[in-house]
Formats: C-alpha cells, sequence, structure tokens
C-alpha cells in the first residue's frame, strides 16, 4: 500500500529549478495551491512581478490530496445557519454566486486547455435516514427558491439507478457537480502561472512578515524580500507566523484510500452513473470512480491531526464497506492524508486584513471555491473593483474568545459525531 496520492501516478507535478529569491517584487503570494496560482496568474498576467512561496514541493498541500470533486457544496454552507446569519438577501447573494463556481472552473479549464479529466458527472448524496431524505427535499426547495440550482430528489425505490447501495433512504442528486484529477489540474495551472512571468519557488516558507512604510518585508530560509502586495492563501497549512488568519480557521486532517483496480461489472453496480458520491452522516465522507473507471477511491476525517496512514486506512475501509459491503475483500493500493479549513461560520472568506489580502476557509470544498476566490483575490489586489467583487466579501471573518489557532478540542467533537452516526442519530 502505498502512503503517496493516488492522483500523483498520472500528473507531472514534476521539479522546479532552484532560483534565488529576489530582493524586492511588485507582489508575493504565499502558498501555491488553487487560491494562490490562481491569484499569480491575474496579477502575472497584468504586468507584475510575481514570486509564489510554497513551504513545501509543488502539490504538497491539499490541493494534490484532495478528492477532485467539484460543486457549489450547498450542503456544506448550511443554509439555513447561513440565512440565520447573514440575513436572507446576503445569503441568496451567496448561493447565486455559488452556483456558478463549476462554470467558471469548466470555462477557465477550456480557455487555459488544461487537461485535467474534467466532467461534469453530477453529485448523488445518499440518505442514510427518512429523516435525512426529508431535510434534503427542505434543503432542494430552498436552494431552487434562492439560486433556481439544478437538482432532484431520488426516492428509495429509485436509487439503483444512482448506487449500488441498500444502506440509503433515497437521496438528492445535484446534476451540475463534476469531478477531475486535482494534481493534474494542479500541475497544468502551475505552468500557466510560470508561462505568464511569475516565479514559483517551492520549500520556502515564509517565516516571518513586517510592514514598513506601506510596504511588506518578508523572510524566508533562502532570504528577504520587499514586495507592495501581499497574499496570504495557505488554507489549512496557515501557521502562527499569520497570527491574524491562524486564529481563523481550524486546520482539520482529511484522508483518502484508493482500491485496486475493480472488475467493471463490479464498478457499474456499486456506481452506476460514475457520478461523484456523498451521504448524509455526521462524519463526511466523500467517494467516487478514478477518472479512468477502474478504481472506487473513498474519503472522510482522519483519525486525528496528525498523518496516521495505517489508522485512516482501516477507518475508511470499515466506513466504505458499510457502504459497499462487496469491498470487504478488495485491497486497499493507496492512502493519504492531507489538511482542510474550516471556519467558524462555515463559509469560505475573501478579502484584506492589516494590508494582507488573503482567500482561505474553504471547508473541504476547495477545488472550484478556491479557483474562482484566487481569481477573484488577484483582481482585488489590482483594485479592480467590479472583476474583484464577490458576494463574501460582506461575511466578517470571525474567531473564538481564546481560540489560538490549534483546534485541541477537534478529536473529541470528532469522536462524539462518531458515536451518533453509529447510533443512527
Amino acid at each position: 500500500m502505498k502512503i503517496t496520492p493516488y492522483w500523483w501516478e498520472d500528473a507531472n507535478l514534476g521539479s522546479i529549478h532552484p532560483v534565488e529569491v529576489p530582493n524586492k517584487v511588485d507582489a508575493v503570494v504565499i502558498g501555491a495551491g488553487y487560491s494562490g496560482l490562481s491569484a499569480a496568474l491575474v496579477l502575472a498576467r497584468a504586468g507584475l512581478s510575481v514570486v509564489v512561496f510554497e513551504a513545501g514541493e509543488l502539490g504538497a498541500g491539499a490541493s494534490s490530496r484532495n478528492g477532485g470533486m467539484v460543486g457549489p457544496s450547498f450542503h456544506k454552507l448550511g443554509v439555513a445557519g447561513l440565512k440565520a446569519q447573514f440575513g436572507e438577501e446576503t445569503s441568496n447573494r451567496i448561493l447565486r454566486e455559488s452556483a456558478g463556481f463549476v462554470d467558471y472552473l469548466e470555462g477557465f479549464l477550456d480557455k487555459e486547455n488544461i487537461d485535467a479529466d474534467f466532467k461534469r458527472t453530477g453529485r448523488f448524496l445518499g440518505a442514510k435516514k427518512p429523516a435525512h431524505y426529508d431535510q434534503m427535499a427542505r434543503l432542494l426547495e430552498t436552494l431552487q427558491e434562492s439560486c433556481d440550482v439544478s437538482g432532484e430528489l431520488v426516492p428509495e425505490s429509485q436509487q439503483k439507478e444512482e448506487t449500488g447501495s441498500s444502506h440509503f433512504c433515497g437521496g438528492l442528486v445535484f446534476s451540475g457537480d463534476g469531478g477531475l484529477n486535482p494534481a493534474k489540474y494542479l500541475s497544468g495551472l502551475a505552468l500557466r502561472v510560470r508561462e505568464a512571468g511569475a516565479v514559483i519557488i517551492p520549500h520556502t516558507p515564509v517565516d516571518k512578515i513586517e510592514r514598513d512604510a506601506g510596504r511588506f518585508n518578508m523572510s524566508t530560509p533562502k532570504g528577504n524580500v520587499v514586495a507592495e502586495r501581499v497574499a496570504v492563501c495557505t488554507n489549512g497549512y496557515t501557521g502562527k507566523q499569520f497570527p491574524d488568519f491562524n486564529r481563523r480557521v481550524l486546520p482539520l486532517r482529511s484522508a483518502m484510500i484508493a482500491t485496486e483496480e475493480l472488475p467493471p461489472e463490479l464498478i457499474a453496480k456499486l456506481m452506476p452513473k460514475r457520478r461523484m458520491y456523498g451521504d448524509s452522516r455526521r462524519m463526511v465522507a466523500y467517494y467516487r470512480p478514478s477518472p479512468d473507471g477502474k478504481r472506487i477511491l473513498f474519503g472522510g476525517r482522519a483519525t486525528g491531526q496528525k498523518d496516521n496512514p495505517i489508522g485512516n486506512s482501516k477507518q475508511l475501509r470499515r466506513s466504505m464497506v458499510e457502504i459497499y459491503p462487496e469491498l470487504s475483500n478488495v485491497k486497499i493500493s493507496h492512502v493519504w492524508s492531507g489538511l482542510v479549513a474550516y471556519t467558524f461560520d462555515h463559509a469560505p472568506h475573501i478579502g484584506q486584513r492589516n494590508g494582507l489580502y488573503f482567500a482561505m476557509g474553504y471547508c473541504g470544498s476547495g477545488v472550484s471555491r478556491a479557483s474562482y476566490f484566487g481569481n477573484k483575490l488577484g483582481h482585488k489586489m489590482l483594485d479592480h473593483v467590479e472583476l474583484g467583487r464577490t458576494a463574501f466579501d460582506e461575511l466578517p471573518f470571525l474567531t473564538k474568545p481564546l481560540y489560538s489557532g490549534d483546534p485541541w478540542f477537534m478529536p473529541a467533537i470528532l469522536n462524539w459525531h462518531r458515536f451518533l452516526d453509529r447510533l443512527g442519530m
């Protein structure tokens, strides 16, 4: 069993030739994931000198470790909670804008000629209980009133058309969702950024930022750099050197497994329409066929905050077999994990704090969100007011009293949610 992402098998992330850290540039972007690279692309094509610092190797973070599932993730926003916090008008603007995330990404991939195995498959969410199905019906009704989302309920009598699992009481399909190979996307995006003239420097964390006379002085292990514009796009990897942001995100570890290659007839039985999949358990699970249709990829919350390949593999296998008992004797070929970032209001955030631009907090659904937000952030950094405007600009990026950036309490909360799932609650 390999402990590297399955996605890396078919993606050429490549090695970036070492370069010296320049003394001065127009803009610095911290974090070479989807957000950072998307912002850097906008800046570089506007003629600015741009450096992107990446603490690890290109692709070391969540942008090449996620499930490659693309959608607005309405079920994660929590529509009722959204409206309770921000009101009907603001919430509807957020929902309408979110509905276009996948369209944006599809158009971007086509325009930039990036082959990332993108396909608009739709997403099936299984209801574990009849009450969950009723909740899905109310969610769909609310969304169709707010943003005319494309979706349909699937009653239990028809769910075999969507899934080979008998563990659901019907479900909900979002037909506009899709999937891709996240590492191939990241590789193609990084290539476009370099072609635009930006410099990506891996293995170079930014250790400190100081503001002086309207400019930012940044220190790294490879040298110091001065820039007029700085973007922090570190999401689940936001360290204590960025205290303004570290205290506003909760890093959580998510893990995935890939099965060995399966017989085509088994894939056809379990995933008849080759969609993206999820369900209504408190402990988030997400699963899909591989782009070539030969394996099943299954993800969910990891066993803890540190990487634990053996423990993660066992836990995810149990969760997978609960849904698909036919996979009980199937071997696991890959297991890997990475950090995602949640926020206290369950919404992503973008903007500027104390002169530093930022985009982060994608709550485990960052492929299309981060791509869109990164593009918008680049325009904000160029003072393109209209091009950079989003409905999310109005959301206050809050923290909680006494929270220091260390979510030490999350394992206990996650274990409680696992217990409630086992009880069927």
